[in-house]
C-alpha cells in the first residue's frame, strides 16, 4: 500500500508540474540570456512532456502486481569484521589527503574549455546548454556550487572530482562486498587509493570520478535489486544510472551491459523458481530510459542535431581515430600505472598484471560472470561505436570501468595466493597471508608511480615563463591552431595566432623575433603539418614542456635568425 501511495502521489505532481506550470515560469528560472525565450520555449515544452510522461507512467505502476516472489539467494562473503571497516575508512582518509594535495597544478585543455565555456552561465544555463560534449552536465553545475561557494580557482574547478574521487572508491568497496570476499574488497579500495589514473582524474575538473561512481553504485543496486527483486531497489538502480548519463552519456555503454546482466540472470533463474520478472523491467530499466530522457530534455535538440560527436578536436587523419593508437596509449598508461615508468620494467609489469587479470576473469567466470559483462561489453561496444563514427579513441572515455577492472585484478592475486595456502595447507587466518601478500605487492607496485602524479598535466604557464623570461620587448610570440585558446583565452597573453605557413610568414616579415607555441604535437604535426615544417627548417631546436597529460607536450620554437651570441 506504501508503494502505492508513493507512486501515485509522485505521478500526479510530475503531472501536474507539466501541464499546470507556466513554461514561462521555467524559463524565466532557466534562461538569464542564455538563450533567446523562443529558443528556449522550445526546450521547456520538450521537457513538460517528458515530465507528464514519466508522472504517467509513475501512475500506471500503481497496477503492476508486485508481490513477494522468490528469488535465489546470492552467494555472498561472510559479514565484514570491524578491522576490515577500520581501514577502509583509513583508506578513505588517506585517499582524501592524496586528492586534494596539490589540487590547483597544472590545468590542462579541456578543463580550460568547461571554465571558459560553462562556468560562467549559471547553473540552469548549464543544464539548457550544450553546444559540445565537452559539458559533463552535471559536472558542470556541481564546479559552478563549488565555485560560487570558495571563489574562482583551479581548486575549486577541480573540487567536485576529487569528492567524487572519494566517493567512488565507497562506492567501489560498496560494489565489491557484493561479488567478492572482504580481502578483495579490501585490497581493491587499497589499490585505488593509490592509483595514479584514479589521483588524476580525481584532480581533474572533467566528470569522469563522478561517472566512475555512479556506475559503481548503480551496479551495486542493479544486483542488490537482482538478489532482492523489491521496486525501490530497482528506482535507486534507475535513479543512479541516469545521474550517471547526465553527467556524461557513455554512461549508455554501461547501461546495456546492466540490461545483459538483468536478462541474463531472469533467463538462468526462471527455470528454477518463481520469479517476477517484470518488477526489474517495469520499475528498473523502462524508468532508467525516462529518467535519462527528463534530464537531457533542455538538450536533446542539441544531441540529436549532432552536438554530442561534432565537438572536440576531430579530424580524419588524426591517430586519435585509430583502435591501434588507442591500445598503444592504454599499454603506455598501464606501464606508468603499475610501475611507474616504462621500458622493459613497465612491460613486465604490465606482463605480470595481464596473468593475474586473466586467473581474475576465470574466477569470475566460474563465480560472478556478470562483473565480466559490466566490464568487456562498455569496452568493447564502445570501441566498435566510436570506431564506426569515426570519434576520437580516448582511454578516457572508458576509465568508468575502472572499478571492474580493479576487482577483477585483486580477485586474481587472491585467488593466485590461495592456490599457494593450499599447496602449503595453510588454513584458518593463516590462509589469508599469502593472497593478502600478493596482493599487497600489486598496491605497492602502483605506490611507485605516485612520483609523477602531482606534476602539472599540461605545462602551458611553464612555457609562457620561459617566454618571457628570454624574450624581448620587440619580439613577437605566436600561437599555432588550438593552443590559441589556452594562451590567448584562459591566460589572455594577447599573442598572434596562427594556422597555416603562410599565415606564419607574413607576420615574421613584419616581426623582430619570432616565438612560436603549439601543443598536442599529434594533432599539431596532423593537422598544421606546413606549420611544423617551417619550424623544423627554420627555428632553433624546440624547448619542450612535458606535462602528465599524454601527449600534451607543450611546444616553444624560437627563430634561428635571431639566434644570438
Amino acid at each position: 500500500m506504501k508503494r502505492i501511495i508513493i507512486s501515485f502521489l509522485i505521478g500526479a505532481l510530475l503531472v501536474l508540474a507539466g501541464l499546470l506550470v507556466p513554461t514561462s515560469l521555467y524559463v524565466s528560472f532557466l534562461s538569464e540570456g542564455a538563450l533567446t525565450s523562443a529558443g528556449l520555449s522550445d526546450r521547456v515544452v520538450t521537457l513538460k512532456a517528458i515530465l507528464v510522461g514519466l508522472g504517467l507512467y509513475a501512475l500506471f505502476t500503481v497496477v503492476i502486481p508486485v508481490g513477494r516472489s522468490n528469488y535465489l539467494e546470492p552467494t555472498l562473503a561472510p559479514p565484514v569484521s570491524s578491522p576490515y571497516v577500520t581501514l577502509v575508512m583509513a583508506l578513505l582518509l588517506l585517499a582524501t589527503g592524496l586528492r586534494l594535495y596539490a589540487l590547483d597544478v597544472g590545468i590542462w585543455y579541456d578543463e580550460m574549455l568547461t571554465h571558459a565555456n560553462y562556468m560562467p552561465l549559471s547553473i540552469g544555463q548549464i543544464v539548457s546548454t550544450f553546444t559540445d560534449a565537452n559539458n559533463h552536465i552535471l559536472y558542470s553545475v556541481a564546479a559552478r556550487a563549488t565555485i560560487d561557494g570558495l571563489g574562482d580557482s583551479v581548486w575549486s574547478l577541480r573540487l567536485p572530482a576529487a569528492i567524487f574521487g572519494v566517493a567512488s572508491i565507497w562506492a567501489l568497496y560498496f560494489f565489491a562486498r557484493r561479488v567478492a570476499s572482504p580481502l578483495v574488497a579490501l585490497f581493491s579500495v587499497a589499490l585505488i587509493t593509490v592509483s595514479y589514473h584514479h589521483i588524476w582524474f580525481s584532480q581533474n575538473a572533467r566528470g569522469y570520478t563522478m561517472l566512475l561512481f555512479f556506475a559503481l553504485l548503480s551496479s551495486a543496486f542493479l544486483f542488490k535489486a537482482l538478489d532482492r527483486n523489491r521496486p525501490w531497489l530497482w528506482v535507486l538502480f534507475a535513479i543512479t544510472g541516469a545521474l550517471g548519463a547526465l553527467t556524461h552519456l557513455s554512461m549508455g555503454l554501461l547501461m546495456a551491459a546492466q540490461f545483459l546482466v538483468y536478462l541474463g540472470r531472469e533467463w538462468r533463474e526462471s527455470s528454477e523458481i518463481r520469479r517476477r520478472w517484470w518488477v526489474g523491467f517495469f520499475f528498473g530499466f523502462i524508468p532508467l530510459g525516462l529518467l535519462t530522457l527528463l534530464v537531457h530534455g533542455l538538450v536533446l535538440r542539441d544531441i540529436f542535431e549532432g552536438n554530442l560527436i561534432g565537438g572536440g578536436l576531430q579530424d580524419a587523419r588524426l591517430d586519435w581515430l585509430n583502435p591501434f593508437w588507442a591500445a598503444q596509449e592504454i599499454l603506455s598508461g598501464l606501464q606508468v600505472g603499475l610501475s611507474g615508468g616504462q621500458g622493459t620494467l613497465g612491460l613486465a609489469a604490465v606482463g605480470a598484471a595481464g596473468f593475474v587479470f586473466l586467473v581474475g576473469v576465470i574466477h569470475f567466470l566460474r563465480t560472478y560472470p556478470a562483473v565480466l559483462v559490466l566490464f568487456f561489453v562498455p569496452v568493447i561496444l564502445g570501441f566498435t561505436v566510436m570506431t564506426t563514427i569515426g570519434y576520437t579513441l580516448f582511454p578516457r572515455f572508458f576509465f568508468f570501468t575502472m572499478g571492474f577492472a580493479v576487482v577483477i585484478l585483486v580477485a586474481g592475486a587472491a585467488q593466485i595466493g590461495s592456490w599457494f595456502s593450499r599447496l602449503f595447507r595453510m588454513r584458518g587466518a593463516w590462509g589469508a597471508v599469502i593472497p593478502s601478500i600478493l596482493c599487497l605487492a600489486i598496491v605497492g607496485a602502483s605506490v611507485a608511480s605516485l612520483r609523477w602524479v602531482y606534476a602539472p598535466k599540461q605545462s602551458f604557464e611553464a612555457a609562457i615563463a620561459h617566454i618571457e623570461a628570454n624574450r624581448a620587448p620587440e619580439d613577437t610570440v605566436v600561437a599555432v591552431g588550438i593552443a590559441d585558446f589556452p594562451l590567448n583565452t584562459y591566460f589572455a597573453k594577447g599573442w598572434e595566432h596562427v594556422e597555416t605557413a603562410e599565415e606564419l610568414t607574413a607576420l615574421r616579415e613584419t616581426a623582430s623575433r619570432t616565438w612560436v607555441v603549439y601543443t598536442m604535437p599529434v594533432h599539431a604535426k596532423t593537422v598544421y603539418g606546413d606549420v611544423i615544417e617551417m619550424l623544423d627548417a627554420d627555428y632553433l631546436p624546440a624547448e619542450e614542456f612535458f606535462g602528465t597529460l599524454s601527449g600534451g607536450t607543450v611546444v616553444v620554437h624560437l627563430e634561428r635568425d635571431g639566434e644570438t651570441g
